[in-house]
């Protein structure tokens, strides 16, 4: 355990011991009463993917080169260091912040940044480094070769690379290292070639990476001509395990021009890693959010649907770095498809602010122009956000964007039920010029497929303005008959109570069924003094250091059963992120493999719970902040009982349950339990299961009625009762 981990479990060691942390009541009487009418949302535990923001999906996706268009790569905005925990000082960031990304417990294979770089030669760390170059490195010492971005190209993007061999007699390259090889499969290059003289012949090989001695395999490509021409080829790799380079060789004293290059796997699931499919699988998210977060509020959808090719990468204007828009509309929904996900889309709600937008982050003011004036017009967003629809909902043959969705390859319908209506709206809008737009497009969405639910935003504000949550009442006044569920963001706390309290007031009164959701949630507690948030904020530790540890988890479990006993008015609750960002993520997708995180292995617990209908404990509400809760809950069918232990402290513990008031004998007990060593313990690709899971079938032993149970410190327990 390395020094910050220690200081952090002295921390949490400590604080178990604190007095008012551990409750006096040891025996919990459940009763017959549920806290809903209904049972919980089957939808409630899903999670969150944002585009453009910290090669979230690239390391998911199957595509092995970075940059595959060779384009320039976008400085990373002031947010996303921030984000990262990357400036040495947030309170005053003129002291610089850290460039290598490898330095961090959280790093992996899958966030590296490996440059285009003229070969033989040595491109250095295949770290990221934040900066503003665009990962090439354009000479090489060894040879006379020389790689220039040059604007232009086949037509995939704004840049292609000018590769030119200067040597009298030497071959000389284009390469990018980074590419894990695995002994058995078979990968599948495509790229655009151009030669800047008279044909030539080339040829790609794979060297062994940092070995130039003696290639993996060669692949001759012939007579390359003047004009852009598509080169293909499948390489069955039969001999190599490891890291390898990539490597496009010309003769001495030619030159070509490259773009539009692609490498992956052959079993790839629509692009998809397939390792990466099967993790995601057991994280089972109920609704998948798309494709952000504030990304999306300068998305347009139509930029990644289509031919690969013909899809143009685009700078991430918000965060920075680059969106290459290989996984869109399409991509995601079959990645949905695979685990039986519900779909979210968030929509581009348009403004006449996003024309020039840089209010928040004064960083790049001056410094470059972004211009969007497609995204002015409410009735041009509008119609946008419908033709979605009909890409995804409607059948082919019924519409112009369901038939361009045929033509894409996908017959069938994806089926997106659920559209949110843009993130952090209150950047542009007022609470009540916000309600207004979601009813013109909510209109102009429904007239496409009456069928879908529309989700109003509800949270956040600017300071000397009427904050969302105070003016929801108003909103639902204008919007509450064209809106199916409010996208709030909260903890299982009061706060959300009351939230829920009001959309439960206008259902009541106007016989609607809007819903409460959470559509983008981290596991810290604005109520919760420990948390890691909180201990971040005072530099105890740094956002990114504690999202990935198992304390953070523990704190989500718990969070989770304060949602559970807010019943079946809350639909959903999106945890962010799915994948790959900075460790506040439910999975990790190195190159080498895939894994769940410390709150991946609680995710991957709660979608598989049989908890259905939330009991009541007599004399017991704990709050949020209380670090050692229990629960109780009766399966769907009311014929087993779930019971939940999470103890967040480093003491072992003891519960016992009172089950004489439910007159039910219970004769067997399954329990899974997730459990550490401590609470700085985290998941890796070197150890997946740091985080250990505990699976057992036992009697139930039931005496007079009480059933009694202990648990190990830091763990989260489910006893599954049946007769």
């Amino acid at each position: 355990m390395g020094t910050k981990s220690f200081l952090l479990a002295l921390i949490f060691a400590a604080s178990a011991s604190l007095p008012g942390n551990v409750r006096a009541q040891d025996t919990y009487k459940v009763t017959t009463d549920e806290y809903s009418s209904g049972p919980l949302s089957p939808l409630l535990y899903g999670n969150f993917i944002e585009l453009g923001y910290g090669l979230q999906v690239e390391a998911m996706y199957g595509e092995m080169f970075f940059n595959r268009s060779f384009e320039h790569f976008l400085p990373y905005r002031d947010i996303n260091k921030l984000w990262y925990d990357l400036f040495y000082d947030e309170k005053d960031l003129g002291k610089g912040y850290e460039r290598d990304w490898s330095k961090f417990d959280w790093y992996h294979s899958g966030y590296e940044h490996n440059s285009w770089y003229a070969a033989p030669g040595n491109p250095g760390s295949g770290s990221c480094i934040w900066d503003e170059n665009s990962f090439f490195v354009e000479e090489t010492p060894l040879r006379k070769v020389v790689v220039t971005p040059r604007e232009g190209g086949s037509g995939h993007g704004k840049q292609c690379l000018l590769v030119r061999n200067d040597e009298s007699s030497r071959w000389g390259a284009l390469a990018q290292d980074g590419k894990f090889l695995v002994k058995g499969k078979s990968y599948a290059f495509s790229g655009m070639i151009r030669s800047e003289g008279a044909p030539l012949d080339a040829e790609v090989r794979f060297y062994p990476q940092g070995n130039w001695d003696e290639p993996i395999a060669v692949f001759p490509l012939k007579d390359i001509s003047g004009s852009f021409s598509r080169r293909e080829f499948v390489f069955d790799n039969t001999t190599f395990d490891g890291y390898a380079t990539f490597s496009l060789w010309i003769p001495a004293g030619t030159a070509v021009t490259v773009d539009d290059f692609s490498l992956k796997r052959t079993d790839n699931y629509y692009g998809w890693r397939p390792e990466v499919v099967e993790v995601f699988k057991q994280v089972a998210p109920r609704v998948v959010r798309f494709p952000g977060g504030c990304f999306a509020s300068f998305y347009d959808w139509r930029e990644g649907v289509g031919p690969l090719s013909e899809r143009v990468p685009t700078d991430s204007y918000f965060w920075g770095g680059q969106n290459y828009n290989d996984v869109g509309t399409a991509e995601f929904a079959m990645l949905c498809k695979a685990a039986g996900a519900e779909m979210m889309m968030c929509v581009n709600v348009y403004h006449p602010s996003k024309r020039q937008y840089d209010v928040d982050f004064p960083d790049w003011q001056n410094r470059l122009d972004y211009s969007f004036p497609k995204f002015m017009s409410l009735t041009e967003g509008a119609r946008s956000a419908a033709d979605w629809v009909a890409y995804c909902n409607l059948p082919a043959g019924t519409h112009p964007m369901s038939d361009l969705r045929a033509s894409h390859g996908f017959p069938e319908p994806f089926g997106v039920k659920f559209w949110e209506l843009d993130n952090e709206v209150y950047r542009w809008f007022e609470a009540e010029d916000y309600a207004w737009a979601a009813v013109v497009y909510s209109k102009a969405m429904k007239a496409v497929d009456p069928t879908i639910s529309i989700g109003l935003s509800s949270y956040g504000g600017r300071p000397g303005r009427p904050g969302y949550h105070s003016s929801l009442e108003k909103m639902l006044e204008i919007a509450g008959p064209y809106v199916d569920f409010i996208a709030d963001r909260g903890d299982a706390a009061a706060e959300t109570r009351n939230m829920i309290a009001k959309v439960r007031r206008y259902n009541e009164e106007h016989g609607t069924c809007i819903k409460y959701c959470d559509t983008e949630w981290l596991a810290y507690n604005t109520e919760h003094k420990r948390d890691a948030y909180n201990m971040a904020q005072r530099g105890e530790v740094t956002k990114s250091f504690a999202f990935s540890k198992w304390m953070y988890a523990l704190n989500l479990l718990k969070n989770f059963m304060g949602f559970q006993r807010m019943g079946d008015e809350m639909l959903f609750v999106n945890f962010n992120n799915l994948a790959n960002t900075h460790s506040q993520c439910v999975m990790d997708t190195p190159k080498e493999g895939a894994y769940l995180t410390a709150s991946g292995r609680a995710m991957e617990l709660l979608s598989a719970s049989p908890a259905s209908h939330i009991l009541k404990i007599e004399g017991y509400d704990p709050p949020m902040d209380e670090d050692f809760q229990v629960q109780a809950a009766w399966d769907e069918g009311r014929e087993k009982l779930v019971l939940y232990v999470c103890n967040r402290t480093g003491t072992p513990r003891k519960a016992s349950f009172d089950l004489s008031a439910l007159g039910r004998s219970f004769s067997t007990c399954d329990r899974r339990m997730l459990v550490a060593d401590g609470p700085a313990v985290m998941n890796t690709l070197a150890d997946p299961d740091a985080i250990r899971r505990v699976s057992s079938r036992s009697k139930a032993k039931v005496r007079k009625g009480i059933y009694a149970v202990e648990v190990p410190a830091w763990s989260f327990t489910e006893f599954v009762l049946g007769q």
